[in-house]
């Protein structure tokens, strides 16, 4: 139990560095979407857009899983007995 706020922390920061990334690439997408396929403004919207699921959104993803299933071992729920 010694970890337990810390794990609730990363937890808490890492659904929502995710969540903040599923609220903006929507956004991307309505962007890139207005402009002409071929123009520089797209190559910059697949390059946003990229980037946020492959930096932020993906490790964010991962984390707050792993962590979560930490927070279950740690504090024993999900066990034979609960």
């Amino acid at each position: 139990m010694e970890y337990y706020l810390l794990a609730k922390t990363l937890h808490i920061l890492a659904f929502t560095s995710w969540m903040a990334g599923m609220f903006y690439l929507p956004r991307l997408f309505a962007y890139h979407a207005e402009v002409a396929a071929s123009s520089p403004e797209s190559t910059k919207f697949k390059l946003m857009e990229k980037r946020l699921l492959r930096i932020i959104m993906t490790p964010a993803m991962l984390v707050t899983w792993l962590v979560g299933i930490w927070l279950v071992v740690i504090t024993g729920y999900g066990g034979p007995n609960n």
